[in-house]
């Protein structure tokens, strides 16, 4: 079950929805069916070693390990 990011051409209004299979979502605010699908992020927290670690992950090719490398 995807969670997609929407943009409703009729308000304006930007909401995520929950899409099972060939449902589609409605805006929320006004009730609309004319969305476009935008593009949507997500976060992910990954810690890396044992005893003694600081939780954080990082990589030589970023500064705060939020690039694409880091797993």
């Amino acid at each position: 079950m995807p969670l997609h990011d929407y943009l409703c051409r009729g308000c304006g209004h930007v909401f995520e929805a929950l899409v099972m299979g060939t449902e589609q979502p409605v805006c929320p605010q006004c009730g609309g069916k004319e969305l476009t699908k935008q593009m949507s992020t997500f976060a992910c927290r990954t810690t890396r070693g044992g005893a003694g670690s600081s939780g954080t992950a990082k990589c030589s090719g970023c500064s705060g390990g939020n690039c694409g490398t880091c797993h």
